[in-house]
Parts: C-alpha cells; sequence; structure tokens
C-alpha cells in the first residue's frame, strides 16, 4: 500500500465469473473470446488474461502486435491471438514468432498478407455500417471475384462489429446484423462472430460462431438501461494527505472555482488527473468515506483533489494516512463516468500507472 498514491484492487475472481456468465448466456457451440487490448481496459492484460484462460477462454483480441507479442509468452501456444489493427510488412517476424492472427480489415491489408505468408492464418472484418476499421463493400465484392487472393489465405473467421449495441432498440443494430449475414453466406463454413459485450445481452440469434466481450469482463454495465448482471471488478481508494481548516468564504483548488459557505474541513487526496481522475470531476464528483458522500471542491489538479468533509461528524473525520474510496461499494465505475460525462471504458483505460496494483484471487486451490 502506497502512503502517497492511490491503491488499485482488480478481483481475479470475478473476472473469470464474469467469463462464464457471458459464455452461459451463448450456445454450447458459440465460443466465448476475450477482448484484453489497452492492457485489458487499464486492469493489466497479463494477469487478466491468465485468469481468463483459466476460465476457458481460448482466443484473445489486442489492437497491436505490440500487445499481442507482449502477452504470448503468458499463453499456451494454441491460444489464439488477433490482432484488431491489422497487418503490416513491417512487423512480419512479430506475427510469425509470437503466432499472432491478423484481423485484415482492408484489401490492400490482405494482398500484403497473402504476399508474405502462404496459406496465413487471418480473420476478414467486413464494415457494415460504423465507417471505422474494415472491408469497404466494394473490396468485399472485390474479394469475391477474385477468390484467387482468399485461396492464399486459411480464414479462421469473418467478422463485424455494431455501432450501438448498447442500445437494443437501435434499429441500426438489426441493419448492421443484416448486412453481415447477407456477407457471411459467401463464406459458407466458416466461422463468424459479430457480438460484444452489450451485443450479447441484445439478440441470442446474433451470437453466431463466436462473441467478443471486453467491457464485461471488467464489470463494466453492458446493459445500461438496466441493472448490471456483472460482478464489480475494480476498486479504488486514494490516501488523505492533509486534513484542513477552512472558513466561510474562503476558497479551495486553482482559479477559486468553489467558495466555501460555512466553517468546516478539507480533505487533500492524492489522487489527480494524472491518475485518470478526471479534470471534468472538479465540482461534481465524489469520493467516499465510512459511507459518507464528500463532494470534490474546486478543479481537479494533476496530482491532487480536494473533498469538502462537512457530511462527516467530528468523531469520524478522516486523517492523513486514512484511504477514501474512489470506485467500490458506493460508486461504481460505471457511476463514476456517468458523473464524468464519459463512459466506463475512459475510467478504466485511464487508470493512472502510479497506482499500488493488487490482484485477489479467491480461488481454491
Amino acid at each position: 500500500m502506497s502512503a502517497f498514491c492511490g491503491n488499485l484492487r482488480v478481483d481475479l475472481t470475478a473476472i473469470r465469473e464474469n467469463y462464464r456468465i457471458l459464455d452461459a448466456r451463448t450456445a454450447p457451440s458459440c465460443e466465448t473470446a476475450a477482448a484484453v487490448k489497452a492492457d485489458a481496459y487499464g486492469l493489466g492484460a497479463i494477469p487478466c488474461a491468465k485468469a481468463l484462460y483459466e476460465a476457458g477462454c481460448r482466443t484473445f483480441f489486442v489492437a497491436t502486435p505490440e500487445e499481442g507479442a507482449e502477452l504470448r509468452p503468458h499463453l499456451p501456444e494454441h491460444a489464439a491471438i488477433a490482432i484488431l489493427h491489422g497487418y503490416d510488412a513491417s512487423y512480419h517476424n512479430e506475427y510469425k514468432n509470437f503466432h499472432l492472427v491478423p484481423v485484415l480489415n482492408s484489401l490492400p491489408q490482405i494482398e500484403q498478407y497473402a504476399g508474405s505468408v502462404n496459406k496465413g492464418p487471418a480473420i476478414l472484418h467486413f464494415d457494415t455500417g460504423m465507417n471505422r476499421l474494415g472491408l469497404e463493400k466494394s473490396e468485399a465484392d472485390s474479394l469475391i471475384e477474385n477468390r484467387s487472393l482468399l485461396e492464399k489465405l486459411k480464414i479462421l473467421l469473418v467478422m463485424s462489429h455494431l455501432a450501438s449495441s448498447e442500445e437494443p432498440a437501435n434499429p441500426k443494430n438489426t441493419e448492421q446484423a443484416e448486412r453481415f449475414l447477407k456477407i457471411t453466406k459467401k463464406y459458407q463454413g466458416t466461422r463468424r462472430s459479430l457480438c460484444n459485450s452489450s451485443a450479447i445481452f441484445t439478440d441470442n440469434s446474433w451470437h453466431l460462431d463466436l462473441t467478443r466481450p471486453g467491457m464485461a469482463l471488467y464489470g463494466l454495465n453492458p446493459t445500461p438501461e438496466s441493472k448490471n448482471p456483472m460482478q464489480r471488478v475494480v476498486t479504488l481508494d486514494a490516501p488523505v494527505l492533509q486534513v484542513r481548516k477552512a472558513g466561510s468564504g474562503e476558497t479551495a483548488g486553482y482559479n477559486a472555482t468553489y467558495r466555501i459557505e460555512k466553517k468546516t474541513r478539507l480533505a487533500v487526496v492524492g489522487i489527480g488527473y494524472a491518475d485518470g481522475f478526471l479534470r471534468s470531476l472538479g465540482n461534481a464528483g465524489k469520493l467516499y468515506w465510512k459511507g459518507y458522500s464528500l463532494p470534490v471542491s474546486g478543479r481537479v489538479s494533476m496530482d491532487l483533489v480536494i473533498c469538502d468533509l462537512t457530511a462527516v461528524p467530528e468523531p469520524e473525520l478522516p486523517v492523513p494516512g486514512d484511504r477514501l474510496e474512489i470506485i467500490g461499494p458506493n460508486q461504481s465505475a460505471d457511476e463514476l463516468a456517468k458523473t464524468a460525462g464519459t463512459i466506463g471504458y475512459e475510467i478504466l483505460t485511464a487508470l493512472g500507472k502510479r497506482y499500488k496494483r493488487t490482484y485477489t484471487d479467491n480461488r481454491v486451490y
């Protein structure tokens, strides 16, 4: 435990249970993969991937070959690691030596990969309306017209990605799903993947052959319009560095944006925007002490935040060294994100390097 920085605890048992919850929602014939990109959404790709493998996961998605190369030594060789950003010949050795599978997103990527590797394993990604990564319709049509290029590859999976899966009633979901299913008819016998975390809960007919959950594995709510079905994974606290007395009319923080209405005490806490406690939480966020809600007073600094202790009775006031809850029983990452005007993904991926990270595991060996 650090006396000056936040403590971040990641519950690996909860991650394994979340994997099982998601896997149980699909048919036995449907594989549940895991997105562990961006350092497993900020929680640590290596420990999280190892826990997921123990839960039964055999396919892992990361963004870049660097992420894949870092992860490979910690997983058995038969576990597949897919690279969402695709293929570039300058990384040929990484793909070969670390047994990485490119997710091919464009015709030039396919041509480059087919020219570099004979019958190399690959995943084809088709854009169905997001206009992000993925083969455009003209490229998809060209592939079918020129099957000789496809014959140079070992296609393991065809996939697409939904733009609005967390909004079950959004017609964009059905529109994309129908486009994707139409494309997959031209790839008979090839496994198909469409669902991320939220889509797993949207329409069972979209589960197909492989799902690709990410955020739900780490405790974020894949069904924002209803109660979170996932177990919480993350707890975060930070130390009180100083408790100050402040009088009526005084101000707190940069640019004096918080004015103290009556005599009180302020806690100066060792966390700031450099740690991922977003600046938008200034005069808006809350920390917790013994169940008491402590409003953020003034702007968030790089390394510090100030909290008003007015709500805490005198005998229960925190002292330097006590730790205030940021994410925990009183406030989930999703709730903190809502206050900050963002999404839980950003809260987790922004978690800073200065935190003391602890991985808990309640598994019985």
